[in-house]
């Protein structure tokens, strides 16, 4: 959710949302309150429809939305929200991302109404990092994170070259200018380039090389699904509402896991499961959706043959939760497709349990409409109508219901389900991000 304090900075001439992303990534819109121009920064594709509705609110004009670089953790939604207010795209030239209009040079300046905004060439974490400086104010990007820095060991990331951008870009810079970085795990908006220098342990080294040693000696682990991210982001492709089994199969075997969001229910999860998969059964889905929103995307929603996955897509379309595709076929056709599971204490079905309840109200209370009273065929006619409902609109109480039975509660989360995703902070999930690991204490 934005943050719409206002700016730490009394020197900051604009005004600036941070909006918080549970992933750790953070997205910023900055306005010029007397031209009502604004600029849009890092926006995560879950993000779009916040942003809109905050520009909107406001009434402010939108000409700028930016990418700082290209993003490995999380899907740009530079593009859809661009293509909502006719905004120029903008990033550098070296991203070579699909619907980029304007490339800015180290040192060239877009304008929010009369207040200048100086795109600094920031390369380093990535070739193509760039940083925005406007009203005493740093937006850093993946460059410089509060207690961190990037990490330099993918994208064509280089140590030498980020010690050198972080003393050139910061430079002069005075104490009190803001910092807002790129990511954050622990749900801090901003820091001081003062408190940085202070208390940050990368710029506390001063030899260049013990820089690059340290840097470069323990890299976290690669973000979820970068490479499927890279494409996204630099050609602009859609993620698709629906991916076949075999795709999910080879997501997972390719490491993809924690991408997979299982909307079955806990006994069924425990009956066989993907291992690393997060678990969120559909009926409690509107409660947890910052937990959706935790899973790297693409997401995979997975059920057990992909009519409950289905309904779970549009609930999250609703809440504006982008980047899930239906497994199609769901954990069976998975299965078939030869994607590796892991099973446990088998159950009866839920779509079985529902026939054979269904069955047994049916046949029974015509049994007692026959021997005992007429109204009892109000019970078979009951359950009819119920099952006309649950093909009608894909919901069905009663599976509902079951799931809630004694017979069907889960003795806990399997191993494996419910993994926490990856991101880019200066406090690592287990998954890897584009923070660099902690220097060594000396």
């Amino acid at each position: 959710m934005p943050l719409e304090a206002p700016t730490p900075s009394a020197a900051t001439a604009l005004t600036v949302v941070p909006l918080l992303h549970p992933q750790g990534c953070r997205t910023y819109v900055l306005a010029d309150p007397v031209s009502r121009q604004a600029l849009a920064l890092d926006v995560h594709l879950d993000l779009v429809a916040e942003v809109e509705a905050l520009v909107t609110r406001r009434g402010w004009s939108l000409p700028y939305v930016v990418d700082s670089h290209t993003h490995a953790d999380h899907p740009s939604g530079a593009g859809a929200l661009a293509a909502r207010f006719s905004s120029t795209r903008i990033a550098h030239a070296l991203a070579r991302h699909r619907g980029v209009a304007r490339h800015p040079e180290d040192g060239e300046r877009l304008h929010l109404g009369d207040v200048p905004v100086l795109v600094r060439h920031a390369p380093g974490h990535t070739p193509d990092h760039v940083v925005l400086l406007a009203g005493g104010a740093l937006f850093s990007g993946d460059t410089l994170l509060i207690g961190s820095v990037a990490r330099t060991d993918f994208l064509g990331g280089d140590a030498g070259v980020l010690y050198d951008t972080l003393q050139r870009v910061l430079g002069d810079l005075p104490d009190d200018t803001v910092l807002y970085p790129g990511h954050d795990y622990r749900g801090r908006a901003h820091s001081t380039l003062g408190e940085e220098r202070r208390t940050n342990p990368w710029l506390a080294l001063r030899d260049r090389a013990e820089f690059m040693r340290l840097l470069t000696a323990d890299p976290p682990p690669r973000p979820a699904n970068m490479d499927d991210l890279l494409r996204l982001n630099r050609e602009g492709v859609t993620i698709p509402e629906s991916v076949s089994a075999a795709e999910a199969a080879a997501r997972v075997r390719a490491g993809g896991a924690t991408s997979v969001i299982d909307v079955r229910m806990a006994f069924e999860v425990e009956a066989e499961h993907v291992e690393g998969a997060r678990h969120v059964p559909l009926d409690q889905l509107a409660q947890r959706l910052d937990e959706v929103r935790a899973t790297p995307a693409p997401r995979l929603l997975l059920c057990r043959t992909g009519s409950r996955a289905q309904m779970a897509r549009r609930l999250l379309a609703d809440a504006h939760v982008a980047g899930v595709s239906v497994v199609e076929g769901g954990i069976e056709a998975y299965r078939a497709a030869g994607g590796p599971t892991r099973r446990g204490r088998a159950r009866v079905s839920l779509e079985r349990q529902v026939r054979i309840v269904a069955g047994a109200l049916a046949a029974g209370g015509s049994a007692l409409a026959l021997a005992v009273h007429p109204a009892f065929a109000a019970l078979p006619l009951f359950v009819g109508a119920g099952l006309v409902f649950a093909g009608v609109t894909d919901r069905c109480g009663m599976a509902l219901l079951l799931g809630r039975m004694p017979w069907n509660r889960a003795g806990g989360a399997p191993a494996g389900a419910g993994a926490e995703a990856g991101g880019c902070s200066a406090a690592l999930p287990p998954t890897g991000g584009c923070a660099a690991s902690p220097p060594p204490r000396a």
